[in-house]
């Protein structure tokens, strides 16, 4: 039996969180019909959240979504190395060197999730929003930039869960052998590329984040395909953004090598 009557603050605001969670970004209007909160309580709590930390205002147009402070949360998160304060850093300066929107991706299970993308600072980008969508590993190009630069026994455990799960109608040894050529070529170009059969009007270039020795994320920026005709300048600069993550957090230069 409960000895005090529940907070209803505290029960809204983990509403929102929640609701927040099930979505790569939600309004207010959003979140009222979803929640059946008021909009002037909705308003509140945001912008409460939004103070300590929890959820950015991304624009008005996109609304709010969550941040990577929430996965301190979890039981036994113990974060990452502040990866992702020089991550954020290079990937603005991508943004505002070559416009095109820039993104921070995670693994995570089965596929690569976006921790933080500059959309609403681009105005290049053809979506409201990315933050916390879902990635498939072998097609798109955060998925293949992890593969190509984590170490050999996990590239295998994860083309052992996507097989398991159904995610690819083959064998681990034929999935081995339908990715080595795409493999070896980001690791010789330090870029991965998404393969072109997907979302055909855009490209996506994708580099590793390193901690140290530790693959922890990847840095891609997605383009129009018919409004670059010489990708390079988008490349070299995309490279240029690892090195600069690279000296932030004390990475010795060409780990991936």
């Amino acid at each position: 039996m409960r000895s005090y009557d529940p907070l209803k603050t505290v029960e809204k605001t983990l509403i929102v969180l929640e609701e927040l969670n099930r979505h790569p970004a939600r309004r207010v209007s959003d979140l009222k019909a979803a929640t059946g909160i008021p909009a002037p309580s909705l308003v509140r709590i945001l912008e409460t959240l939004v103070g300590i930390g929890y959820v950015r205002q991304m624009s008005r147009m996109s609304g709010y979504c969550l941040t990577e402070k929430v996965q301190a949360l979890a039981a036994g998160y113990h974060g990452l190395p502040e990866v992702f304060e020089g991550a954020r850093q290079a990937a603005d300066a991508f943004t505002r060197d070559m416009l095109w929107p820039a993104s921070i991706a995670t693994f995570d299970a089965d596929a690569m999730v976006v921790r933080y993308s500059t959309i609403p600072a681009s105005p290049l980008s053809h979506k409201q929003s990315t933050i916390n969508a879902r990635l498939d590993m072998l097609t798109r190009g955060h998925g293949r930039a992890y593969l190509a630069f984590c170490a050999e026994e996990e590239r295998r455990y994860v083309y052992d869960v996507l097989v398991r799960a159904s995610l690819y109608r083959g064998t681990v040894e034929e999935l081995e052998a339908e990715m080595a050529p795409v493999i070896a070529s980001a690791r010789r170009l330090g870029v991965a590329r998404r393969d072109p059969q997907v979302e055909t009007g855009t490209t996506t270039l994708a580099i590793p984040v390193w901690v140290g020795t530790r693959l922890v994320a990847t840095l891609g920026t997605t383009f129009f395909r018919n409004s670059v005709r010489d990708q390079s300048p988008i490349v070299q600069r995309l490279l240029a953004a690892g090195e600069q993550i690279r000296a932030w957090t004390g990475t010795p230069a060409r780990l991936d090598a």
